[in-house]
């Protein structure tokens, strides 16, 4: 925390985000800016998952609170 991203690296960040059909937010506050910014970048669906969601319900499609060793064990791919 308190270090940059470099602006090459930060440009590639969100085109990428832009692209993405989905976003997986896993085990984050969100209270990093600017990182924290991204998942409202995307046109695809979003899934933040963590063990308290309480706080973080928007711009979420879906949020799913849990371990996410144990929650990620479920997806089946």
């Amino acid at each position: 925390m308190g270090e940059s991203l470099p602006q090459t690296s930060w440009h590639k960040y969100i085109g990428a985000i832009q692209r993405a059909e989905l976003v997986l937010v896993i085990g984050t506050s969100l209270e990093v800016y600017p990182v924290n910014q991204l998942p409202m970048m995307t046109k695809g669906k979003t899934v933040y998952i963590d063990l308290d969601t309480s706080q973080h319900t928007t711009p979420f499609d879906l949020t799913i609170e849990g371990k996410i060793k144990e929650v990620l064990q479920q997806i089946p791919i």
